[in-house]
Parts: structure tokens; sequence; C-alpha cells
């Protein structure tokens, strides 16, 4: 099922897609306040999925942490969304940058690797956040590795502790993925300083 999504819309005449995927306790209109910033050329379509799971008064989820299998599912919808954007604007999806906050990030990150036969993601920007639950991903190693990927992490960062960033760089560079890393003094969250580093990033 493709999902709820916003779309930044009167922005210059954009030529490709920017998707941002919100984390958990969230909604669309979190990274969509920042999108801006990142891309202030106007160059992409702006848009911001909503996860289905409300779990508060203001915020949702896209799985349940114990159910991986519907973090796969979220993953081959996000996709679908992808594709209809992409044709909807006559976008090139190679051309595509996707980038995910926390819960998010891991979706984003898994939208990049997955196998489906398509163009590869061609930037990829997990923030704050963690890898997906690889181990019921079916993976295409071939076209992971036409993706650049930016991994942005906060030396405060509450959620994500050293060890499981560590995770996520060790399985990159395991397995030759092109990955930067940027460290920020910030916690769970973003700064001006790691929204220019996308900016410089996806320009």
């Amino acid at each position: 099922m493709i999902p709820e999504h916003y779309i930044i819309e009167g922005r210059g005449n954009p030529t490709k897609l920017f998707m941002l995927i919100h984390g958990y306790d969230a909604n669309e209109y979190h990274l969509a306040s920042l999108a801006p910033l990142m891309d202030p050329g106007a160059n992409y379509l702006i848009v911001t999925p909503r996860a289905p799971i409300k779990i508060s008064e203001r915020g949702v989820s896209w799985y349940e942490r114990d159910n991986k299998g519907d973090a796969i599912q979220r993953i081959h919808d996000l996709d679908e969304l992808i594709n209809k954007l992409c044709a909807q604007n006559n976008f090139n999806r190679a051309e595509t940058v996707i980038a995910g906050f926390s819960q998010g990030a891991g979706l984003a990150i898994g939208l990049s690797l997955v196998k489906n036969n398509l163009p590869a993601i061609s930037r990829c920007i997990p923030i704050c956040g963690f890898l997906p639950p690889i181990e019921e991903l079916t993976i295409d190693w071939e076209r992971a590795r036409n993706t650049e990927f930016l991994a942005q992490f906060g030396k405060k960062d509450p959620y994500i502790s050293s060890e499981r960033s560590t995770e996520m760089i060790k399985y990159f560079s395991g397995n030759n993925l092109s990955l930067k890393v940027e460290s920020y003094e910030m916690g769970h969250d973003n700064t001006i300083e790691s929204i220019q580093g996308i900016q410089k990033f996806i320009s």
C-alpha cells in the first residue's frame, strides 16, 4: 500500500525526487520543515511520507519494533511510492535521493539495498539511525554499490550508541558500500551544521 505523503509544492521547477522518511513518534512534517534548508536551490521535489501506525497524539511509527516483516513491507511500500512519483513527474528514478531519521534511516538504507530490478538510488542519507532487519531483506549488492551513502550521527545521541553506529559503519565497509560518515555535537536531532552537510552532499 502506498503510504500517505506530503509534497512541498511551489519550489521552482524540480527535476528529481528527494524523499525524507521520519522516525518513530514523529510525523511527515518533522523533516519537511527542514528539507528546504537541505535543498535551497529547489532542485528536488520534496516528499515526506507518513507512517501508518498511530502511537501518540502527534506521532506515528512505521512498524512494531518486534515485527520485522512489517519493516520489510514498509520498504516495499515506500519503493512503490518512489516509482509512482517518478512516473507522475517524469523523473529519472536513478537520480532519486532518500534520507531517513532514526527508524526512518533504517528504511532508507533498506530502500537502497533491496533487490527490485530497478535503477539504484542515487544517494541515501541515514541520520541518527540504525540498520533495518537485514536478515529479512533480499539484497542486490551490485545495485547497492551504485549508491552513495552519507551517515550522520550525534556525539550526544542518547538512543544511538557508539556500538550501534559502529555496527552500521562496519556493515557498510565490510560489504564495499560507498559510505561517508559525519558526526556532530548533537543528540538525537539535527543541527545547522548537519543540514549543511546534507546540502553539500546532494548538490
